[in-house]
């Protein structure tokens, strides 16, 4: 028959240093969980703005190609019918700052047309402007986008497009 002190000391067990780093592993393995998915978060964020960005860049480009080659070279035509309002796709973007430039295509020696679009100016501001601009025959837009993104970082996304009078080439 054995006693009881025999029983006891040949039970397996954990000892104290064994059960500490168990419980480090468990937390840093908690931890990298975490920080991953924190991190997929905000580039699942910025996926997000990225498309947004790119539709009211889509959409304001089209906007501009359904114009005659005279309504994208007029400052006034641009700031109350394409500019004045949003798009519809810029909620992700939270602050953002649109920005349109219409100069001659392969002279920059002549003042572009710009206007800035942000929360500050609702109705597009004029940074610079040119009447003269329907008399030449080619126009290159600029569409410019800036907000802050989900990671802190400024963002930018740019599309340019060449619009031509009669469909002159270069």
């Amino acid at each position: 028959m054995r006693n009881r002190a025999e029983t006891s000391c040949s039970l397996p067990g954990f000892s104290l240093p064994e059960l500490c780093v168990a419980i480090a592993v468990a937390a840093l393995f908690g931890l990298a969980v975490f920080a991953t998915n924190s991190r997929l978060l905000i580039a699942l964020k910025s996926q997000k703005e990225s498309a947004a960005a790119t539709m009211v860049l889509q959409q304001r480009m089209e906007s501009l190609r359904a114009c005659s080659f005279t309504q994208v070279a007029t400052k006034d035509y641009l700031k109350t019918n394409i500019f004045s309002t949003q798009t519809g796709s810029e909620g992700p973007l939270g602050v953002l700052n649109e920005q349109v430039a219409v100069g001659v295509y392969g002279n920059a020696a002549i003042t572009p047309i710009v206007l800035l679009r942000n929360a500050q100016n609702p109705t597009p501001a004029e940074l610079s402007t040119n009447d003269n601009l329907a008399n030449y025959n080619l126009l290159e837009v600029d569409l410019l986008l800036q907000w802050v993104g989900a990671n802190g970082r400024t963002r930018t996304r740019q599309l340019s497009a060449i619009f031509g009078k009669g469909n002159i080439g270069p």
